[in-house]
């Protein structure tokens, strides 16, 4: 069935496509930014998404991107997560081309830009759901990386405040493939409709659906 979307309320979220892990440079590293940038080269994610912002871009939706900028030595809370990234080394520091994103995907002129250094959720203290406020939109579209933690976490913050969301699988990725997997089959489908770039791209083109109407 074809998703409805309407460029008038819409905005696109870009989550984490950031070099550090998904530039094609990392594939076949060790840790977690090599095995998300083969991943992410292996499923074609960056082409895509490239083609998605243009179409995004050519029917006025806005798009913002939601980043990571790290501060080497800043003080985290105590969880699993936060002491495996301190085995690997810093990753996405804040001015570095690490933390900047994949070129394939840069912000063009007119995109939002939010970055954060606190918290696993892409929203929190970025300004982000203000804007979309000020736009007035009603329906965002996810995509980008990790899909279990990232995408899930943007997905659940956008549904807490009232938004449609949808979550554009072949634009997303994740490691391992099964943990991916999983979450498109069973978590995020509960939160969000599930469709691939081309669906996006051509529910963007058949064009606003008038209010009221």
């Amino acid at each position: 069935m074809p998703i409805t979307l309407r460029p008038d309320v819409a905005a696109v979220l870009v989550v984490e496509l950031q070099n550090d892990v998904v530039n094609e440079s990392h594939a076949g590293e060790r840790g977690l930014g090599g095995a998300l940038a083969a991943s992410v080269e292996r499923r074609g994610v960056l082409p895509r998404a490239a083609s998605l912002l243009a179409a995004a871009r050519a029917s006025r939706v806005p798009v913002a991107y939601v980043n990571v900028a790290n501060k080497p030595g800043f003080p985290r809370p105590r969880a699993r997560i936060y002491e495996l990234a301190a085995k690997r080394g810093p990753m996405l520091v804040e001015g570095t081309w690490g933390a900047e994103t994949h070129p394939a995907v840069a912000p063009a002129a007119g995109d939002h830009v939010f970055t954060r250094t606190c918290s696993m959720d892409g929203s929190f203290g970025t300004g982000l759901f203000a804007v979309l406020q000020h736009l007035r939109r009603e329906q965002v579209v996810v995509f980008g990386v990790s899909t279990t933690l990232a995408v899930e976490g943007m997905v659940r913050a956008s549904l807490n405040r009232g938004f449609e969301c949808f979550v554009v699988e072949d634009c997303c990725a994740g490691v391992p493939q099964e943990w991916h997997d999983w979450s498109i089959a069973h978590t995020l489908p509960l939160m969000a409709t599930i469709a691939s770039a081309d669906e996006v791209v051509r529910a963007l083109a058949a064009g606003a659906v008038a209010p009221g109407s």
